[in-house]
């Protein structure tokens, strides 16, 4: 065995490392913002920016982090285009027709949902044109724009906030803008937006809006994704960084979904692909935010793996920060997990009778969310599943009502699937008044797709939901399909282009939501992955989690379900141990797929699903454990598949690690914490390792084997106090491993043994009595 203690640094130098690794105040605490001449200097903790306003336009001239320089070069801090609309008049939508834009229908690949689409021929034209184009950026945007006044203010206890307001001189008379920079005591962040007002007679569209161009000098040239980019979507989270990874920023962009732009050269803004934005006389433009955070600390070796500031800045302050100031928080009463979705195995095809049956197995084993997935309504006049109503289909759910009371009373919240297809029968697409729907229409399965760029649709989504809460007493609501990815540009609706509506539209969604929960606060809001772009569709992100308690991210799997869409029966016909290493798979990529997600609060992250199938002993007792395991990255908030497949012997053990989790999660709240810095990264060969302990480093660690690797090993737990003293349990083996220091925990001296794909719950409790 090697020998890993030989090469640990000094324990003094790693509890140092440990305990300042994500330093936030540099000694002084400063947290200022100061303007002397054409300077402007602003300073969170270690992080500093320098700007400067001058003849030749408006720069970041350092960005230092822990008083070294990240940028090499001057950076523009804004970039944009202006055009002006010839006539000059507003851009008017397109009129109503029967005509499909875009025709979606049901498809699978690999194992994943897709959607097959065709599109008609893009033909639309318009009753303007752009002209007078000018693109502003470095001496160009001094050209045009001049600086006109700057205020430092404190909106609130422990905030700062600078906005610097510029005038145009050129292009268009009475157009300004406003960029705002706020700064939070304690943290080391600078947040930034920009405001554009047009108080002029002409209509403006504004496009190729870049809110950061960080020109990166090469020792910070390092890119660490902390949100996937995936399908063409950019990630919301990069961190720039040395090679130690021991000094950098985190980069974050607020924008949501496609429209974001976000890259690892350090530009940060919209998708030049799918934003631009039209002013009429008297509006204005908001931009979502973006903002940097700043880490510095030692980077060491631990006896498996390397600790580097940036990981442990990302699970301590950079986490606190977000929790705080930045996405919405949940009550601890709404807690869903873990959930049962309806979906897998049972398909649309679900009725009264065999969702109580499913019910009474799924509250025996200890859900705490029965939700009723897609076929619970009525919909479009082909029979199709995609179409939502707020009525039930009268023959499979005679009594939805006494459905609802039923699960309830077998101690489990009702939820319910909800898509944005409305009903094309019950819709006069030739109606005078704009219609509910958007344009080019967005047809699937009977449906007509509703637009979120228009008020009256909006509130046609969000009291459907609200009703469905207060009706059926409902309170989560999985939310889906897609529709916004398209584009609307009906006439009387808001977007006055394409582009525009993009953003418009998932902006209205987002504003539903907010809607919802303000009349209906106790709901559980779910947005997929579909709804927030396509199929399958883009990471979540910040911008979503600000607005809703759980992101249903994609892609959806299937893996060991067997025939996915029907029950267990004799038909089927699967080997059973390729069902088994697919239900490992599935594991595996649940934690593969939230890990990659480590910058958010992965408690708010659903990976679908668990599967809940059990094929002639396929769900084994180990696969089992390593689904509760592996789900267990951030909360267990999607198992799905034929509960009526279980075993007893399933039943039992699935109900037992429920209570554990439950237990667990009151005791030490472990579904809100996710420690990952000094242990190795996922994988399904060697062994990989990871914590859920609260800030007196107690509550779980969670150790998985994979394919290969050593019968044993050691297992360093950084994430406890080194002067405190520790009793720890392996929970699954019932085994008592004895009590440990923190040093000794941080040093690797706790052994575990494990066979090929075992995994085991570790249990961290302070010895009793010792308590300081």
């Amino acid at each position: 065995m090697i020998n890993y203690k030989s090469k640990l640094l000094p324990v003094w130098i790693v509890v140092f490392a440990i305990l300042f690794g994500c330093t936030n105040k540099p000694e002084g605490g400063n947290w200022s913002i100061q303007k002397k001449g054409n300077e402007i200097n602003i300073r969170a903790g270690i992080l500093e920016q320098k700007l400067v306003l001058s003849d030749d336009g408006f720069w970041a001239s350092a960005l230092l982090v822990a008083d070294e320089n990240m940028l090499k070069a001057n950076s523009d801090e804004i970039s944009f285009s202006m055009h002006k609309a010839s006539p000059n008049q507003e851009p008017l939508g397109i009129t109503y027709s029967s005509e499909s834009g875009v025709e979606q229908s049901n498809a699978e690949e690999n194992q994943t949902d897709a959607l097959s689409v065709k599109k008609a021929k893009d033909g639309i034209t318009t009753n303007v044109q752009w002209v007078d184009s000018m693109y502003m950026a470095g001496k160009t945007f001094a050209d045009v724009f001049a600086f006109e006044s700057h205020k430092i203010s404190s909106p609130k206890q422990g905030v700062k906030r600078l906005v610097v307001t510029f005038i145009s001189n050129k292009i268009a008379e009475d157009f300004s803008f406003e960029i705002s920079y706020e700064i939070y005591e304690g943290h080391p962040v600078i947040r930034k937006w920009v405001e554009f007002r047009n108080q002029g007679s002409q209509w403006i569209k504004v496009s190729d809006l870049m809110l950061k161009q960080l020109d990166l000098g090469a020792s910070f040239s390092q890119a660490t994704l902390l949100t996937p980019a995936v399908r063409g979507v950019d990630p919301s989270m990069v961190a720039y960084r040395n090679e130690a990874a021991t000094t950098g920023v985190i980069s974050v962009s607020e924008i949501p979904s496609k429209t974001r732009h976000l890259s690892v050269d350090g530009s940060s803004g919209y998708n030049p692909g799918y934003f631009e934005w039209v002013l009429g006389p008297g509006e204005t433009f908001e931009s979502e935010p973006v903002f940097e955070y700043a880490f510095s600390g030692e980077s060491y070796k631990t006896v498996s793996a390397a600790s580097t500031a940036l990981d442990r800045c990302v699970e301590s302050g950079f986490a606190s920060f977000l929790d705080e100031h930045i996405v919405m928080p949940v009550a601890e009463n709404k807690s869903v997990a873990p959930v049962f979705c309806t979906w897998t195995n049972y398909n649309s095809n679900i009725n009264d009778k065999n969702m109580r049956e499913a019910a009474d197995i799924a509250s025996e084993i200890g859900f705490e969310c029965f939700q009723l997935d897609a076929g619970w309504s009525e919909t479009g006049y082909d029979g199709g599943w995609a179409v939502s109503t707020t009525n039930p289909r009268a023959k499979e759910f005679p009594d939805m009502k006494g459905l609802s009371e039923y699960i309830q009373s077998k101690n489990m919240k009702t939820g319910m699937w909800y898509s944005v297809f409305i009903n094309e029968q019950e819709t006069d697409i030739f109606a005078s008044e704009p219609g509910l729907f958007s344009l080019p229409l967005i047809r699937r399965a009977g449906g007509l797709g509703l637009s979120f760029c228009y008020e009256k649709s909006r509130k046609k989504y969000a009291d459907e939901i609200v009703y469905l809460n207060k009706t059926f007493r409902a309170t989560y609501f999985k939310q889906d399909l897609s529709n916004i990815c398209y584009g609307d540009i009906a006439r009387g609706h808001e977007s006055r282009t394409k582009k525009e509506s993009y953003l418009r539209g998932l902006r209205g969604l987002l504003a539903t939501q907010d809607e919802i929960l303000r009349q209906s606060p106790e709901t559980w809001l779910q947005l997929s992955h579909e709804i927030y772009w396509e199929t399958p569709g883009p990471a979540a992100d910040v911008a979503v989690l600000k607005h809703v308690d759980s992101y249903h991210a994609s892609p959806n799997e299937y893996w060991g379900a067997g025939n996915r869409k029907t029950l267990v029966d004799n038909t089927w016909n699967f080997n059973v141990d390729s069902l088994k290493q697919q239900l490992r798979l599935g594991a595996f990529r649940a934690r593969e797929i939230m890990y990659s997600h480590r910058g958010l609060p992965l408690e708010r992250i659903e990976i679908f699903g668990a599967a809940t199938t059990n094929y002639k002993g396929s769900l084994s007792s180990d696969v089992l454990d390593r689904q509760i395991c592996s789900w267990l990255m951030g909360a267990p908030l999607s198992f799905s598949g034929d509960l009526t497949s279980l075993t007893t012997e399933n039943k039992e053990q699935y109900q037992n690690r429920f209570a554990l989790l439950k237990r667990l999660n009151q005791q030490y709240g472990i579904y809100s914490h996710f420690q990952y810095s000094g242990v190795p990264a996922p994988t399904d060969e060697e062994w990989h390792w990871w914590g859920k302990l609260n800030d007196e480093g107690c509550g779980a660690v969670v150790v998985l084997r994979g394919s290969s690797g050593a019968d044993s090993r050691q297992i360093n737990i950084p994430w406890v106090k080194a002067d405190k003293t520790y009793q720890l349990k392996a929970l699954f083996s019932g085994k008592d491993l004895g009590e440990f220091t923190g040093q000794q925990l941080f040093d690797g001296e706790l052994n575990l043994s494990l066979p090929q794909f075992g995994q085991e719950i570790i249990e961290i409790s302070l010895k009793r009595n010792t308590e300081k």
